[in-house]
């Protein structure tokens, strides 16, 4: 007899959740990562695009927003016509500007990740998230919590499950409703396989569900996965993702069968239509176009005077100190980083204020230590840029408890009475103040050098070649700049018109 192949296989299912959560700081590791590392081997817009219709990740500003920085002169309109010609040339500027500024445009309709788990509204009338979630939160509130909470998790040593287990045994007190969730967790060790079974039926859909769940509270899920790789609780206490699914899937167990009098059928039984699947091609509406167009003239909005600074041969076209309406904190310490020598960051820091990495070119004919520098970069530079980023987009949605990136584990206990999700990222009050740019890498050396340093390493090269990381090139030679775009080293051209307006500025200032 031919053995069945699964369609589910529930221990690969659970790393597919882990990759594809955002990643949470740690104190070991305040840099992190970069919190869309899963959708890294796409290039930088279309994993933006990629992570927002699928799993329905903040990954850029509004439309509404993109526009009031241009209001707000903060988007300089000759950097938006620039950034227009170049991705759809001079013929159709002008329509392709009219888009960006007034064209209106529908509201997004749902990502794809909970359409499936939306059908038990659809069906039985019941929203799994809103009856499931309080009490989930609590729990792992209560579980997680290092001393602040006003009711202590009983029981210490043990895993969640094994913890819950003890409690429901010997307490008159049950966190379920009904007996066969509470059955199915004292008298068996339930899997997700097999609770999936129950809930959803058709097994080809369980992956989806499992997606579904676990993202419709990604902070704490991406929580649980940095405690689970070694972040340790208090009292030898440890977390899995495993055991908070499971847990869920009991309590929507549960809650179905007290809102229903156990008169339920798995999801799939009476699934009108088939959801989309996850992970096909999500293809680019105009719109899409439109926020690719708006986040670029942001950032070279920002960029553009770095540049003039470092095109500044005699030092007598000195930029503004900073363009109107940015303010040197909005770029922050992790905006600019410099790999050269210590002119480079005086130039710049007319402009916004950079890190610098000195590096001699001169002694490094073959980029072996422009290679080590940049490798530092990818460590930290380019994650904590990224995260002040989708921090300020927003990535975790709209909803939830804000837990600064300085101290993730000591600070979550405060976490223990939030009525919803964790929120990855900045505290909010910092958020208006940080400005979504990627990092600028600028480095002095040759660009042939730089191009070769960047293809001997496939990180490296994802994260340049990719365009998470900008990178402008000063040659020592001629003074030239070149960005690497679409994988070429092409010269800088700066406007000839904004270039005018400063130096009137200089002059009269």
């Amino acid at each position: 007899m031919t053995a069945r192949i699964r369609a589910f296989d529930e221990q690969t299912a659970l790393q597919e959740v882990k990759c594809f959560l955002p990643t949470w700081p740690s104190t070991a590791s305040p840099a992190g990562a970069n919190p869309l590392k899963a959708f890294q081997s796409f290039g930088f817009h279309e994993a933006l695009r990629q992570a927002r219709e699928i799993l329905g990740l903040h990954t850029t500003l509004s439309l509404d927003e993109y526009r009031s920085f241009y209001n707000s002169k903060k988007v300089r309109p000759e950097i938006l016509e620039k950034v227009v010609q170049e991705k759809k040339g001079a013929a159709k500027t002008f329509e392709w500007q009219d888009k960006a500024l007034m064209k209106k445009y529908p509201i997004s309709g749902p990502p794809r990740r909970g359409q499936l788990r939306a059908n038990w509204k659809k069906q039985y009338k019941i929203d799994l998230d809103e009856a499931v979630h309080p009490k989930l939160f609590r729990i792992l509130g209560r579980y997680v919590d290092q001393g602040l909470a006003d009711w202590m998790f009983p029981v210490r040593g043990q895993g969640l499950l094994d913890s819950l287990r003890e409690m429901e045994s010997n307490s008159y007190v049950s966190v379920f409703r009904t007996s066969r969730a509470r059955d199915l967790l004292v008298r068996t060790n339930p899997s997700i396989t097999g609770l999936l079974g129950m809930i959803v039926g058709e097994e080809t859909l369980f992956r989806q569900y499992l997606f579904d769940q676990q993202f419709a509270h990604l902070g704490w899920s991406a929580l649980i996965c940095e405690i689970e790789k070694g972040n340790a609780l208090p009292g030898r206490r440890t977390a899995s993702l495993h055991d908070v699914a499971v847990f869920e899937l009991l309590l929507e167990i549960d809650e179905l069968d007290y809102r229903t009098d156990g008169r339920w059928l798995p999801l799939s039984v009476m699934l009108a239509e088939r959801p989309p699947a996850l992970f096909d091609d999500v293809p680019a509406t105009e719109k899409d176009e439109i926020l690719e167009i708006w986040q670029e003239a942001v950032e070279w909005s920002c960029y553009d005077a770095v540049l003039t600074a470092l095109n500044d041969e005699n030092g007598r076209e000195r930029a503004p100190a900073y363009l109107p309406g940015h303010e040197k904190s909005n770029a922050g310490p992790d905006t600019v980083c410099i790999i050269g020598g210590s002119w480079l960051a005086e130039r710049v820091s007319t402009a916004c204020r950079a890190s610098l990495k000195t590096y001699d070119f001169a002694t490094d004919p073959h980029g072996n230590t422009l290679e080590k520098l940049l490798g530092r970069v990818l460590s930290a530079d380019a994650p904590a840029s990224l995260g002040r980023f989708f921090s300020r987009t927003g990535l975790t949605g709209t909803d939830g408890f804000d837990i600064p990136t300085d101290d993730v584990i000591g600070l979550v206990a405060t976490a223990g009475n939030a009525p919803g999700d964790l929120r990855i990222g900045l505290h909010s009050p910092a958020k208006a103040d940080v400005l979504p740019v990627r990092l600028l890498c600028v480095v002095e050396q040759c660009p042939e050098i730089v191009l070769n340093v960047i293809v001997r390493s496939r990180a490296m090269h994802e994260w340049f070649a990719n365009e998470w990381i900008h990178l402008v090139v000063v040659d020592p030679g001629s003074g030239e700049l070149r960005i690497l775009k679409n994988g070429k080293m092409t010269a800088y051209k700066q406007d000839r018109r904004a270039t005018g307006r400063r130096l009137v500025e200089n002059a009269v200032h």
